[in-house]
């Protein structure tokens, strides 16, 4: 890891206050719980960038909640995140909605990095906390995507980029769906172990979110784990075999998100050697 990277690690794994100015980047209302909710009380200055709206386009999800309307969902979604950052005390994190549309953020991938890249021109974060690139759900992949490019657009300018911290999602492990561990990369792990008062407090913001219930319910609040991130190649699978959101019926597979990450490469002038 950087300095920079074990500065900032050292700080929550110590449970002090974080005084430095971050970015989380999420792709859902509940992901940033999941992945460091024990953490953000902990923080005196960060933004918050929620890209999806959760409630995908096809109603179905909205139906099966209980509510009328994709746009009811919505904003339950966004009532429930702001409920579960009260029930979190971050009172030092400040939230911005991108408003894409839940399972349809690599559509926008271009637009996406654009945004992150105004934002880190004008809050010049020390680092971007972020969900890894893991094959999970596709709208993970695409802020994992969005993230490193705008890194390397903000180093293209000749500015020090932030560093990007990974927090834990999930992912397929053969059959089963891993929750709270990485895939395997050639970075070193930062395991916080809660305590009690983390354990109430993330159990709290969790509870929050209800119309997620039974989707949170598998996730564990005994630990947090961080990692610098991989200098991925976005246009290689995550890992081999089948991902796991290709098993869910969404009409969309690795082959078809990595062919937008191409083009958006393309359009970003970020190709390289390694992309081919």
């Amino acid at each position: 890891m950087t300095g920079r990277t074990d500065a900032i690690l050292e700080i929550l794994a110590e449970g002090r206050a974080l005084e430095q100015r971050v970015i989380i980047a999420v792709a859902h209302p509940d992901d940033e719980t999941i992945g460091m909710g024990a953490q953000l009380y902990r923080f005196h200055d960060a933004l918050l960038m929620q890209v999806t709206d959760g409630a995908p386009r096809d109603g179905h999800d909205a139906m099966a909640h209980g509510f009328a309307t994709i746009a009811d969902y919505a904003f339950a979604r966004r009532v429930e995140l702001r409920a579960a950052l009260e029930a979190g005390r971050a009172a030092g994190v400040r939230t911005e909605f991108l408003g894409v549309p839940d399972q349809e953020a690599c559509l926008n991938l271009v637009t996406l990095t654009e945004r992150l890249l105004r934002r880190l021109r004008q809050e010049a974060p020390e680092a971007i906390f972020v969900q890894p690139y893991e094959g999970g759900h596709p709208d993970h992949d695409a802020v994992a995507f969005v993230v490193q490019a705008a890194g390397r657009l903000i180093a293209s300018d000749g500015r020090s980029p932030p560093v990007i911290i990974q927090m834990t999602a999930y992912h397929a492990d053969g059959p089963r769906l891993a929750t709270g561990t990485f895939l395997p990369a050639d970075r070193p792990i930062t395991t916080i172990e809660l305590d009690s008062a983390d354990r109430l407090r993330k159990r709290r913001m969790i509870d929050s979110f209800t119309s997620q219930h039974d989707l949170l319910a598998g996730f564990a609040t005994e630990v947090e784990r961080f990692r610098e991130a991989p200098d991925y190649d976005f246009l290689q699978p995550p890992h081999p075999g089948e991902l796991h959101y290709e098993r869910l019926g969404w009409g969309i597979t690795g082959e078809i998100w990595r062919r937008h990450a191409r083009g958006a490469l393309e359009a970003l002038g970020l190709r390289s050697p390694a992309w081919v």
